[in-house]
């Protein structure tokens, strides 16, 4: 087993002080207390409680980046990502929306990180521009754009692309937040998960022999 090193156990307790109490709620004493070192032995690995959370952001921003590539979800340009979209079947967008929902969900760093950001949102803007940007604008834009060229290219059905970006994602967040604090009903949430993509697909996609 790899031994973590002190600026490694620095940001694991900071987020798990961050995520029950907030990012503006704990002290540098705390963190260091946490983990086990003095306020001046902290200052040697960050400058600032700010350049913690900065750091947090990025190794969120870098694990999220990581499960995209290892689930090989589609990246690139967005005609060719909409091809691929609609090239691969339910089964396959099935695994991808279950890989992305129980990132957020389980993941121990990426719960927490987002749990943070629930609590800071109406306290700190920073953290409610990447609470907004994570989980909502950024989502949406995402997936408008996706639909939109899906339906040029003729693998979705014609409607307004916002609309039915708003239509998909939203039950996605709606079971992220109600399933949050229940980990033991993970298959319950998944279950209801896969009910709505299969639905979702039987409105809007569209299937012949060439997809």
């Amino acid at each position: 087993m790899t031994k973590r090193n002190t600026r490694e156990i620095i940001l694991e307790e900071a987020l798990n002080l961050f995520a029950v109490k907030g990012y503006q709620s704990v002290t540098v004493k705390e963190i260091a207390k946490a983990v086990g070192i003095k306020d001046s032995s902290l200052y040697k690995h960050f400058a600032s409680k700010q350049a913690i959370y900065d750091t947090l952001l990025a190794w969120m921003n870098q694990k999220f980046e990581e499960t995209v590539s290892f689930y090989r979800l589609p990246q690139g340009e967005m005609e060719s990502v909409a091809r691929e979209y609609g090239r691969n079947d339910l089964v396959w967008l099935k695994k991808a929306c279950e890989a992305v929902f129980l990132f957020f969900l389980k993941d121990p760093q990426a719960s927490k990180f987002r749990r943070m950001l629930t609590i800071e949102q109406y306290k700190n803007k920073d953290a409610a521009k990447t609470l907004y940007n994570w989980f909502f604008n950024d989502a949406i834009l995402f997936q408008t754009d996706l639909f939109r060229e899906m339906i040029r290219q003729g693998s979705f059905r014609d409607g307004p692309p916002q609309i039915i970006a708003l239509q998909f994602y939203g039950p996605f967040y709606t079971l992220l937040c109600q399933y949050d604090m229940m980990p033991e009903k993970e298959e319950e949430a998944l279950a209801l998960l896969m009910a709505h993509i299969e639905q979702f697909a039987s409105i809007y996609q569209t299937r012949n022999e060439e997809h």
